[in-house]
């Protein structure tokens, strides 16, 4: 974090001016696209992968894949669940990239199961079907017990209308219970592989929706005046509740919001924003309050990070696109760092990829013993909203080296 400038003890903030200047350097600010401090392009090392693999692949049928997670299942398997577009004619005629597969196209929520480690996947199978008007995508699971799981996603059906919903597996995902709506009706969105479980059983769903008087999500969404906040539950979802606050900023607003818990119990936050770099909120009850969100020192475009606690190492893992900008592009590079006091400074930059004409981001990540499994979209920046799933495998020793 700058000098004088503490997300974690809610003192006052500079500008954005003033934040820009010392953080990447007053000479620089008009350059348009700047990366963090420690990783400018001739310096950032990119990580080898021990293994690099498209999983879901570009097909006619299937022009866009993203929005995915990986789960482990027990010792020997892994899910990898995400969003599958797919084209509703009977004959697809498309070419790669050509038209470019919009939100609003049908998608469906997808899974392969892996029983070596995310080296091979066995075959697709739905494992939540489209039923609304438009599609259904942005899976989460979080595990309760060896059993149970709980099974989020949104449904989307009008401008109006993108729920919420949740389903419930008590034989470790072989089956699934009725679906529930979480949210109040309203237009909302979550992000895969984003909920998570606190050391006090409490689980949270983070997500966000345009601003309304009533609540988050009450309204239309028109671009704009978007407010983060978490859905929670100390039952385990079968009550549940939404935070007091929300989180904002200038600009479009705070939207697409990563939580890890810090080992004093607080609650880290990071959110995609319009201001050229992540910025950082904390709740210091749970989620159920946050502070207002603050400049981080992490330069980003609006494209979202994901920040996890290493289990090996107890360190804070976040991967981003480490690239400031104003708009939602360049969304390349795609950059991994390490906190090593709970998020208050970064270090350790190490790009996962930085291929010239790519896009890459939303990523993912799940720590498997001494490895880390991370998959994103990507996708040549000429295909429009035409994307695949990479996944790039790692020794967590990699990220330190």
């Amino acid at each position: 974090m700058l000098a004088g400038m503490n997300v974690f003890d809610r003192r006052s903030y500079p500008s954005r001016r003033d934040f820009l200047a010392s953080a990447l350097g007053t000479a620089a600010l008009g350059a348009g696209v700047l990366r963090a401090a420690e990783s400018d392009d001739s310096k950032t090392p990119l990580l080898e992968p021990i293994h690099d693999a498209i999983v879901c692949p570009w097909t006619p049928k299937h022009p866009r894949h993203d929005h995915q997670l990986i789960f482990p299942l027990d010792d020997d398997r892994l899910l990898l669940v995400w969003s599958e577009y797919y084209s509703t004619a009977d004959d697809p005629v498309r070419k790669k990239g050509h038209a470019g597969a919009g939100d609003e196209v049908a998608c469906q929520i997808s899974s392969m199961v892996s029983h070596d480690r995310g080296r091979s996947w066995g075959d697709r199978q739905v494992l939540q079907p489209n039923t609304w008007q438009h599609n259904v995508k942005h899976p989460n699971l979080i595990r309760l017990s060896d059993e149970e799981i709980l099974f989020t996603y949104v449904g989307w059906d009008s401008p109006t209308a993108r729920n919420v919903y949740l389903r419930r597996s008590l034989d470790n995902g072989q089956t699934w219970g009725e679906q529930v709506q979480i949210s109040e009706p309203g237009w909302y969105c979550n992000n895969a592989d984003r909920a998570v479980k606190l050391s006090t059983g409490r689980v949270l769903l983070p997500a966000h929706g345009p601003f309304a008087e009533d609540y988050i999500g009450g309204t239309k969404y028109r671009g704009g005046n978007l407010h983060s906040f978490v859905f929670y539950s100390d039952d385990g979802f079968r009550t549940w509740k939404r935070s007091v606050d929300s989180m904002t900023a200038p600009g479009r607003g705070c939207h697409e919001p990563t939580i890890v818990e810090l080992k004093d119990g607080r609650l880290l936050c990071l959110l995609r924003n319009t201001n050229r770099c992540q910025y950082a909120s904390i709740s210091e009850d749970g989620g159920d309050h946050w502070t207002k969100p603050a400049p981080s020192e992490l330069a980003s475009p609006e494209s979202p990070a994901i920040v996890k606690r290493i289990p090996t190492t107890g360190d804070l893992l976040v991967i981003w696109n480490n690239v400031a900008s104003k708009s939602n592009w360049p969304r390349i590079p795609l950059t991994a760092a390490i906190s090593r006091d709970e998020g208050r400074s970064w270090t350790h930059f190490r790009d996962v990829d930085n291929r010239a004409g790519r896009d890459a981001a939303y990523p993912s990540v799940t720590f498997v013993g001494d490895e880390a499994l991370v998959a994103y979209y990507s996708r040549d920046t000429a295909w429009k909203r035409d994307s695949e799933i990479t996944l790039r495998i790692y020794k967590i020793e990699q990220f330190y080296a």
